[in-house]
């Protein structure tokens, strides 16, 4: 293990420009999930990454789905076989404004953008980057540098003659920002290929201390939106203020009656199963609650609990509110309010369950629930009118046992590697699509990241650190050499 964490090490030093003008390359792809073509594009440059390194590789269909990616390489004599899994769409780059440089032309900076670090025009770049070197570009760290740290870790391997432990698989996702709405369709249409003994994700950042992080689990998601009614049309709101409705007002006190101060879920028969006490101590150990919250300048987590423990409950967000329009106040009640909302879900709570919880729970606040936009004849009949829309997408939460020979090993393997510095997470903050594969294939898995956690994930600016980036090829060399081997 140490010996294939070194040669990967000195393979990237010697070969980093090369590394690096791949990254570049597959960077500069627009890849916004919304857009199918270039999706298509994105999964052709990928499997040609493949084919110069002589592993077979193919665009895997799926009806009415954007494409995925599957690789595989065989290691002779190999009896386990490692599904590694990422995926290369990214999210909307709205608002382009709040970029510093265009998202699709990968940006070199000597550190971070807020700290004023300059450009380095890429022909003035010298290689090895500086540690806190950082690329700016849209899908820089979530999820195409985890793509390209894995095949330079192969690259090194294969370099230094060390064999793998185990056959490997790649299922390179097009759809993950756009909900895997046909992951679990297209586990199931090709759940032969795609056949193995653990799936390794290579989504998500570190901890913030810099530390290496495996997470055992993810939150699931669910969406929706809920808008309430008032008058037909805007009304002055003196002459009608205390007669219409007020559909902000209402808004609020929905927004209330679902969730505490604390963050916790008030809808009635919304409980999750409760974790363990190893979840919890491994919870409380596995974050860094003062790196995440000094960052983003928050006082205490609104929970009043470890960042960890508050993460291992589901999580009501208000995600969007819409009264009134934009520009200056109008002392006027208009005809609706409109919020939306994503939930975080953890084990015991499917997206269907919350659903029809969130449905009963506006009909008992005394709604009448519409499928569309009220008729003036509904307005004129019902005081209480709202309606519920849910995204067609969504997941549940997953979690592996941590006592699961194929996970127990990559835990060990990543303990040993970075001489028990790394953190084991329970469940991470945000989502992944990991349950339909165990829905669907029955497979464990563990997810490994290897970006920095300061990399502005789907937000504008994200970014890639030079440091994190060479540690986890090094860390992905640690599993390619000893994670088939010992159980």
């Amino acid at each position: 293990m140490t010996n294939a964490m070194s040669v990967a090490r000195d393979h990237v030093a010697a070969h980093e420009e090369a590394i690096i003008r791949e990254l570049r390359d597959l960077l500069a792809l627009p890849n916004v999930a919304s857009n199918p073509d270039d999706i298509r594009r994105n999964a052709d440059a990928i499997v040609q990454m493949f084919a110069r390194r002589g592993i077979s590789a193919r665009i895997i269909e799926t009806p009415g789905a954007p494409v995925n990616v599957y690789a595989e390489l065989a290691a002779p004599g190999a009896t386990r076989t490692l599904l590694f899994y990422a995926h290369f769409d990214g999210q909307p780059v709205e608002p382009l404004d709040a970029w510093v440089t265009a998202p699709f032309t990968p940006t070199l900076r000597s550190g971070r953008f807020e700290d004023n670090a300059p450009i380095i025009p890429w022909e003035r770049a010298r290689y090895p980057l500086a540690d806190d070197a950082r690329i700016y570009a849209r899908s820089s760290s979530d999820d195409k540098a985890p793509i390209v740290a894995m095949l330079a870790a192969i690259d090194a391997m294969r370099a230094a003659n060390i064999p793998l432990s185990a056959n490997l698989k790649f299922f390179l996702e097009g759809e993950e920002e756009a909900g895997s709405g046909h992951l679990a369709q297209s586990l199931d249409l090709h759940r032969d290929l795609l056949a193995s003994d653990l799936w390794l994700f290579g989504d998500g950042p570190i901890d913030p201390r810099g530390l290496p992080r495996v997470s055992l689990g993810a939150r699931g998601i669910a969406t929706f939106r809920l808008t309430t009614y008032g008058p037909a049309t805007s009304l002055h709101s003196g002459h009608y203020g205390n007669v219409a409705p007020n559909p902000a007002a209402r808004l609020a006190h929905l927004i209330a009656s679902m969730r505490a101060d604390d963050g916790r879920i008030t809808i009635n028969g919304f409980s999750a199963d409760p974790p363990s006490q190893r979840s919890r101590a491994l919870a409380r150990e596995g974050f860094d609650t003062e790196g995440m919250l000094s960052g983003p300048a928050i006082a205490e987590t609104e929970a009043g609990l470890s960042y960890g423990e508050s993460i291992m409950r589901p999580a009501l967000n208000v995600t969007q509110l819409t009264y009134g329009g934009a520009g200056p106040q109008r002392n006027a009640i208009d005809s609706q309010a409109s919020a939306g909302f994503d939930i975080r879900l953890t084990p015991g709570i499917t997206p269907q369950r919350a659903r029809e919880l969130i449905e009963a729970h506006v009909r008992n606040q005394g709604y009448t629930l519409v499928d569309a936009p009220p008729t003036l004849e509904q307005r004129r009949s019902i005081s209480y009118l709202a309606r519920l829309e849910f995204g067609e997408l969504g997941y549940a939460s997953a979690a592996s046992d941590l006592t699961n020979p194929a996970v127990r090993r990559i835990v060990d393997i990543a303990r040993a590697a970075t001489h028990d510095e790394v953190r084991i997470a329970p469940l991470m903050g945000g989502s992944l699509p990991i349950a339909p594969i165990g829905e669907v294939l029955n497979t464990p898995f563990v997810i490994v990241p290897i970006v920095n956690a300061d990399n502005n994930q789907h937000a504008p600016n994200e970014n890639l650190r030079m440091r994190e980036f060479r540690q986890g090829v090094q860390f992905y060399a640690a599993f390619l050499a000893e994670g088939g081997n010992g159980w």
